[in-house]
């Protein structure tokens, strides 16, 4: 086979991957990325020394 008709082979193929996976189904992430609920996410503040979810909430400015 000669270099040109080895390329045009390998772009088709290329094409037809990107043509097959553009119709197919999209990545999502996994339900373990989202936030958690309060609890959680109260803890993780403590853990780094951050101020609990209550008072954080409770304060009337947020700090800058």
């Amino acid at each position: 086979m000669d270099e040109s008709r080895l390329l045009k082979l390998k772009v088709v193929a290329m094409v037809a991957v990107i043509v097959e996976e553009s119709g197919g189904e999209f990545l999502r992430p996994s339900s373990h990325r989202d936030r958690g609920d309060e609890w959680v996410r109260d803890h993780r503040r403590v853990i780094i020394g951050r101020r609990n979810l209550f008072r954080a909430k409770s304060k009337r400015s947020s700090a800058r």
